[in-house]
């Protein structure tokens, strides 16, 4: 894993608070007004990136390889 531990939570809680931002804009129309879809979707797929790129870090952390 090349990102260390407080990278991960810094990049799970960017994906919280994109997720917040995605729920908000969505349920917006509760208050009678349209949500923006565009927008809505480009939260998503920025939430999908994180993802993956917390899912695609398999390789041993630098210093994880120093130790053996």
């Amino acid at each position: 894993m090349q990102h260390s531990i407080q990278q991960l939570m810094d990049k799970v809680s960017a994906m919280h608070t994109l997720a917040i931002q995605a729920h908000r804009q969505k349920y917006k129309k509760a208050k009678g007004e349209p949500y923006n879809v565009d927008e809505v979707t480009i939260l998503v797929e920025q939430i999908q990136a994180l993802a993956g790129d917390i899912y695609n870090d398999k390789t041993p952390h630098p210093k994880l390889a120093k130790d053996k």
